[in-house]
């Protein structure tokens, strides 16, 4: 799997074969055709919004994205490399901060720290079972409301 980042928003999604050609899942850029798409898959509902213009858009730019600006995005990048069940103590961390931030417990920033400290904190298991994983979430969660009260200091 690679990232890129589209600033055009126009291709959603994109696959690459193992013969090197490609699919994309492209329109406007607005989410409503892709989660429309994904709801009804894999029926398509016929639509009244505007259709896309090639003519309007002269050019696709494509960019690295900037993991520093985007540490989330390294976070979860490193929890996949790691494997195990580190995606799920991503997960369950990201819930738990996405969460807090809503009710004004922790900043927009204070939510990657709070990810990033449970990822370290939580007991790591390289093959985990569903049994593993589902208390792997209890933990995740319990570390991150036990640690949300120092962000807001």
């Amino acid at each position: 799997m690679e990232i890129i980042v589209h600033p055009q928003s126009i291709i959603h999604s994109l696959v690459q074969f193992r013969d090197g050609s490609m699919k994309a899942q492209m329109g406007l850029p607005d989410m409503k055709l892709p989660i429309l798409y994904a709801l009804a898959y894999p029926h398509r509902i016929q639509t009244n919004w505007p259709r896309f213009d090639f003519a309007q858009y002269a050019a696709f730019t494509f960019e690295k994205p900037d993991l520093e600006a985007f540490q989330n995005l390294a976070l979860a990048l490193d929890a996949m490399k790691r494997g195990g069940n580190a995606p799920c103590v991503l997960n369950a961390a990201n819930e738990v901060a996405v969460e807090l931030f809503l009710q004004d417990r922790i900043s927009f920033l204070g939510m990657s720290d709070l990810i990033e400290h449970c990822l370290a904190k939580a007991t790591f298991v390289p093959h985990p079972t569903l049994e593993d994983l589902m208390s792997s979430d209890t933990e995740t969660r319990r570390l991150a409301h036990e640690r949300a009260p120092v962000w807001n200091s």
